[in-house]
């Protein structure tokens, strides 16, 4: 959990590890401000963490489709405290032709790619 202390001159951000990250108030009104900007993203993340086991708290998680999604508003109403995340494009190439650059592009930009494992071994697929 992360600790604040602010005094005229600072702002300091500490975590459990012992880190700490000083800033001056001009510093601590644009981090403020870029938060504020990025709250849903910061609750969908928050929210994510919790669904993949970080949190003790057990969850439920609901995928939509397309022709679902006229069913949302019934949803909510069964169970007011949903918290709807982002909508999430899922993109799929074959292995062989992604490059060592698309993957340094894809750790570069942080987005989140997985290699299916069954793609991972040559007779995967093969009949016995």
């Amino acid at each position: 959990m992360a600790k604040f202390n602010i005094n005229s001159k600072l702002v300091s951000i500490s975590d459990d590890a012992g880190r700490r990250l000083d800033i001056n108030p001009q510093e601590a009104l644009e981090l403020q401000r870029w938060l504020s900007d990025h709250r849903d993203v910061l609750n969908n993340l928050a929210y994510l963490g919790a669904a993949q086991g970080q949190s003790s708290e057990k969850r439920l998680e609901i995928h939509l489709y397309q022709e679902q999604l006229g069913q949302l508003d019934r949803l909510k109403a069964a169970i007011p405290a949903l918290l709807e995340c982002m909508p999430a494009v899922i993109l799929g190439a074959p292995l062989d032709q992604v490059t060592e650059r698309a993957i340094a592009l894809l750790k570069e930009l942080q987005v989140e790619y997985k290699i299916h494992p069954m793609l991972e071994e040559d007779d995967a697929y093969a009949q016995g």
